[in-house]
């Protein structure tokens, strides 16, 4: 049977026997999974990416017996069992008569609003005293967990080589798609590099018992907070090789991962924690930024192999591909994490504040922005409106002059902090970036200018949707945007200027922009 017609059996309810009335469905680029009631179905493509080979029957069966057992390592009582999919006359069925076609993992289906991606959205205020018992919880489990030591059959420095090998060549089709040449070519140029450096540090863990079977795949999506449990689940099963690895390369996924949602103070909280009971050592944070481009450039392999799958639907596909170029984007930024000063500026409406959101993002940088600042010193909320003239009321100059004051101040101090900051502001005065650039340079750490424009007709119609959406602190309109050219001084030939076309894609920029700071941090 072929995979579309069992895909449309899977959404019938009548094809289970729970008499549940619907069925939801989510795919990945080697799963699909079907939700029905209390339980979720999850049935492998019959794929061969290389790292994994579910092309046959009786492997997808293997591999079905291999995620239940793995997986009740760290999940107790939810991982069911495997279930057989039967074709009788045409009536497919779970576990009925007929001959076997396809092999499912049953699992309990874990409630949505306890998984951490939506614990994350809702921000609770416990969430950061949880976050440091789930590092706790991971780290006693993994001090449990088997030691990989010297006498294993492939020596781990060459599994962390062939991994990245792999990673490279199973890229290579996806540059120029979901990954620029110069990102590949530089990812590629720092790995091999790391890799020649520390060799004897890789084989030194090993023998010091830090490689252990793991989990492999320890992202936020894996986690649920139960009452009185934690379950982590969906653990690397197709591949020994990507689930054995340094007890940082996991807690690495799981940083990353709340990085890229922007949660780095929750990421600082895991990883205090998490190193805490299972040691740290005068290496971990030489280890842990290498780790994390790993995890961040295999999520974006796994993504363009979903961007690239034609029986997947396309909105999926599209989605996936705009995944891939992020995680892409947040590897990049690990090899520009030394604290830097970055300024974007340009006029209203040029798409500023989208580059300096998703800039700091793969920096790790605090962002500071004018427009938000400006109304904190006024004493408003960021939404209200202020439809001011031109220079006038909380735009004037001297309330524009504090504004910048407060901005200065607080850039300098995160940077005394050891982070990127990034501060978003027109920038209209030369006087002003030179005040900001010098400072942070006299303090020993480079400044760049990050000079955004657009055509002028873009630029109005951004700011015409922003005044109809209301929810943003900007002011900026339409009727403004003439007077704020003619007086805004030109960024001429300042030092680190980058100047950015605000049309492109978001995530063309980013790249460009990381590729520039990583190649002069």
């Amino acid at each position: 049977m072929d995979s579309l017609t069992l895909h449309k059996a899977l959404l019938n309810p009548r094809t289970y026997s729970s008499g549940q009335k619907g069925v939801t469905f989510k795919e990945t680029h080697i799963s699909r999974l079907y939700f029905v009631g209390e339980h979720v179905y999850k049935v492998k493509k019959p794929v061969d990416f290389g790292f994994l080979d579910f092309t046959t029957l009786e492997k997808r069966s293997f591999y079905c017996q291999e995620e239940v057992r793995l997986n009740q390592r760290f999940c107790e009582g939810v991982y069911l069992g495997v279930v057989e999919i039967r074709d009788h006359d045409g009536c497919i069925s779970i576990d009925g008569p007929g001959r076997t076609i396809e092999y499912a993992v049953m699992m309990r289906r874990l409630p949505e609003e306890n998984m951490l991606p939506q614990l994350l959205v809702q921000n609770d205020p416990a969430l950061r005293d949880r976050m440091a018992g789930l590092a706790r919880h991971i780290a006693e489990r993994y001090q449990r967990l088997e030691r990989i030591g010297t006498g294993a059959e492939d020596p781990h420095f060459d599994v962390v080589k062939n991994n990245w090998q792999e990673n490279f060549t199973q890229t290579e089709p996806f540059i120029g798609q979901t990954i620029s040449r110069n990102a590949f070519d530089q990812l590629k140029e720092y790995v091999l590099d790391f890799e020649e450096q520390h060799a004897g540090l890789f084989r030194q863990r090993e023998a010091q018992g830090w490689v252990r079977d793991g989990h492999g795949d320890l992202h936020c999506e894996h986690i649920c907070f139960l009452d009185g449990g934690i379950a982590i689940y969906d653990c690397i099963e197709f591949n020994r090789r990507f689930r054995i690895a340094d007890v940082l390369a996991d807690l690495a996924f799981l940083l990353m991962d709340l990085e890229l949602r922007g949660r780095h103070d929750l990421a600082d909280i895991v990883s205090d924690n998490y190193l805490e009971v299972i040691g740290r050592t005068e290496d971990t944070a030489l280890l842990l930024p290498f780790y994390q481009v790993y995890r961040a450039y295999v999520r974006g392999k796994v993504e363009s192999f979903l961007s690239n799958d034609q029986n997947a639907d396309q909105s999926n596909r599209d989605a996936a591909e705009a995944r891939a170029k992020k995680y892409f984007n947040q590897a990049l930024g690990y090899l520009c994490r030394a604290p830097k000063l970055i300024l974007v500026g340009g006029l209203m409406g040029v798409g500023k504040t989208t580059i300096a959101r998703n800039l700091a993002t793969p920096l790790g940088a605090e962002l500071l922005r004018s427009d938000e600042l400006r109304k904190e010193f006024a004493g408003i909320s960021p939404q209200e409106r202020r439809n001011e003239a031109f220079g006038e009321g909380i735009y004037s100059p001297s309330a524009s002059q504090a504004t910048y004051d407060l901005l200065f101040k607080r850039a300098m101090q995160t940077l005394q902090t050891g982070r990127t900051v990034i501060v978003d502001a027109s920038f209209s005065n030369h006087a002003q970036r030179r005040r900001f650039r010098d400072a942070a340079e006299y303090a020993g750490y480079p400044a760049w200018t990050i000079a955004v424009t657009c055509d002028r007709e873009v630029a109005l119609q951004r700011l015409d949707r922003r005044q109809i959406h209301g929810q943003d602190a900007s002011d900026g309109r339409r009727a403004l945007y003439d007077q704020q050219a003619l007086a805004f001084d030109p960024i001429g030939e300042e030092p680190h200027v980058l100047q950015v076309d605000g049309n492109i894609e978001t995530p063309t920029i980013i790249d460009h922009l990381l590729c520039t700071m990583a190649k002069q941090p």
